[in-house]
C-alpha cells in the first residue's frame, strides 16, 4: 500500500464497466475478477470494490473469498481510490478487517523501506502521515496502525485526531490514545458524552484502560447521570476493571431504574469477582446482604438473568440466542458467581416481606441448568431456602397464606419423575427431596414445633390412631 496517490493505470480492459453480472462462469462473485488492475481499470476496479462492500444475497457463500480479494486491493492496487474503497467495503464487514490491514502494513515496513528508514519507524511515519488523509478509510488504518505500533509521538499524534469528522476515525483515535500510553482525561472528557455511539463506547474503553482515579471518577459520574446508553457501556467496561471503587459504583448501579443496566451491572460484578483479584467475593457479597429489602424485581431479579445466561457457544451450539440478557461476554466463572449470589441474597431474604415464588421456582428449574456447577448451587441451596417456610407453614400460627406461593414438594417429584429431564437433573430433584424433609424438621425441632412429615392424608391419620 503506498502512502502516495498513484494514477497510471491499465485502460479499459473487457467488460471493465459496473458491478454487473452478480457471477462469473466458474461461479465466483463477478466484482471479485474486477479487482484485477492488469485487466480493469481503475474507475471499473472501485466500482467493483464498493460493490463488494454490500454483496448480493447470492455471493453469501463466497464471503471468505470476497474479503481476501478485497484485503488484498486494499494493500497493493496502485490506485489511491480503489484502496480506499476496498478498505471502506472491509469495513462493512467487520472492523476487525481494517486492523488486518493495519498490521499487515506495520509488518510490511513498505514504507519504511521506500523511505530508507527502519521497518517499525517507517510504518510509524506513514500512520502518522495519513491521519492528515482526505480519505476517512486511510485515517482508519492510521488511527489503528499508530496506536499498535507506539511510540512517544503516537499519544499526542492521535490526540489531536479526537476532532475528526468522521466517528470512526475518532472512536479508533481515542481507543488507541489510552493503548499508546495517553492519560490526559480531561482530552477524553468531551468524547464521553458524545451523540454518536462508537464514540462514547471508545471513550468509555480508553477510562477503563487508563485505570486512574480521576478516569474512574469520570465513569463514576457517567454511570450516575448519563444517558441510559452511557451507563450501560460504563457498567459493562467496568467489568475489567479490578478496582474496589469501580466495585462500589457497579453496586450503586444495581439500582439503577433501567432494567438493562442493573443486569449489566450484575453480571459486571459477577465477572470482577470471579477474577478473585483485589475485589473479594464475600465483600461484594456483606454488601449485598445490608440491602433490604429484596424486591422481586430488583437484586434477585438481576443476578438471576444473569446466572440463567449461557455462553455464546452453548447458543451456537442450538443455533440460536435468548434475548433480553446480558453481553454475550458473561463467561462460565461469572455465571456461576451471579448464581451463588443470587443463592445468598434469596437464603437471606425475609420469608414474610418478600415474595420468593418466582425465585424458588427458578432454583428448581437450575436443577436441569446446562452448567453442573450452577445446578449443584441450585440442589445445594434449594433446602436451606425452603424448609423455614415449610417449618413456618407447619405452625399453628403460621401464615395464613404459603410464603412461597408453590408446593416445592410437588415440583421436585415431578422434575424426579420428568423423563425430558436429564439423569442428573432427576438425581438432583430426589436428592434435594430428601435433604428438605430432614432440614424441616430439624428446623421444626429447634423451634420447638411438633411437626409430622406427611406425604399422603393417610399419614397423619395413622400417626395419631398408634
Amino acid at each position: 500500500m503506498d502512502d502516495a496517490s498513484r494514477t497510471g493505470e491499465r485502460s479499459g480492459a473487457e467488460d471493465s464497466g459496473g458491478a454487473g453480472r452478480d457471477r462469473r462462469d466458474d461461479g465466483g462473485p463477478a466484482a471479485v475478477t474486477r479487482l484485477n488492475p492488469r485487466r480493469f481499470d481503475a474507475a471499473a476496479r472501485r466500482e467493483a470494490a464498493e460493490a463488494l462492500g454490500n454483496p448480493s444475497a447470492s455471493m453469501s457463500a463466497d464471503e471468505g473469498r470476497i474479503v481476501d480479494a478485497l484485503f488484498e486491493t486494499a494493500l497493493d492496487d496502485p490506485d489511491d481510490a480503489v484502496r480506499a474503497a476496498a478498505i471502506e467495503s472491509l469495513y462493512f464487514h467487520g472492523d476487525d478487517h481494517v486492523d488486518r490491514v493495519a498490521r499487515r502494513i506495520a509488518e510490511r515496513g513498505a514504507a519504511g523501506d521506500a523511505d530508507g528508514e527502519g521497518r517499525e519507524a517507517g510504518a510509524v511515519a506513514a500512520f502518522s502521515r495519513w491521519l492528515d488523509r482526505d480519505r476517512a478509510a486511510y485515517r482508519m488504518v492510521a488511527a489503528t496502525g499508530l496506536a499498535a505500533a507506539g511510540g512517544e509521538d503516537a499519544a499526542p499524534r492521535l490526540r489531536e485526531a479526537f476532532d475528526d469528522d468522521d466517528a470512526r476515525v475518532r472512536a479508533r483515535a481515542v481507543s488507541g490514545y489510552a493503548r499508546a500510553g495517553g492519560e490526559a482525561v480531561e482530552a477524553v472528557r468531551p468524547l464521553v458524552t458524545e451523540p454518536n455511539e462508537l464514540v462514547r463506547g471508545a471513550a468509555v474503553d480508553a477510562l477503563v484502560a487508563m485505570d486512574t482515579d480521576d478516569a474512574v471518577e469520570l465513569l463514576a459520574r457517567a454511570a450516575r447521570r448519563g444517558s441510559e446508553r452511557l451507563r450501560l457501556a460504563v457498567v459493562d467496561g467496568f467489568a475489567d476493571l479490578d478496582r474496589r471503587d469501580a466495585a462500589g459504583v457497579l453496586l450503586g448501579s444495581l439500582r439503577d431504574p433501567s432494567e438493562r443496566v442493573r443486569r449489566a451491572a450484575a453480571a459486571s460484578i459477577a465477572a470482577v469477582i470471579a477474577e478473585a483479584g483485589a475485589v473479594p467475593a464475600g465483600d461484594i457479597r456483606d454488601r449485598l446482604l445490608s440491602e433490604r429489602p429484596f424486591e422481586a424485581d430488583g437484586l434477585l431479579a438481576s443476578f438471576r438473568a444473569v446466572a440463567a445466561e449461557r455462553t455464546a457457544a452453548d447458543r451456537a451450539g442450538e443455533g440460536g440466542r435468548t434475548g433480553g440478557g446480558p453481553p454475550d461476554r458473561v463467561g462460565a466463572d461469572a455465571r456461576r458467581h451471579a448464581a451463588w449470589l443470587y443463592c445468598e441474597l434469596l437464603e437471606a431474604a425475609d420469608p414474610a416481606a418478600a415474595d420468593r415464588s418466582a425465585a424458588v421456582e427458578w432454583l428448581i428449574d437450575a436443577l436441569d441448568h446446562r452448567d453442573r456447577l450452577v445446578a449443584d448451587l441450585a440442589a445445594a441451596y434449594l433446602p436451606r431456602v425452603v424448609s423455614v417456610d415449610a417449618a413456618d407453614a407447619g405452625r399453628p400460627e403460621g401464615p395464613a397464606e404459603p410464603p412461597l406461593g408453590l408446593d416445592v414438594e410437588r415440583e421436585l417429584r415431578a422434575l424426579a419423575s420428568d423423563g425430558s429431564a436429564s439423569e442428573a437433573a432427576r438425581e438432583r430433584a430426589r436428592a434435594v427431596l430428601r435433604r428438605f424433609k430432614r432440614s424441616v424438621v430439624e428446623t421444626a425441632a429447634d423451634r420447638h414445633v411438633e411437626y409430622v412429615y406427611v406425604r399422603w392424608p393417610a399419614d397423619y391419620t395413622e400417626r395419631y390412631e398408634e
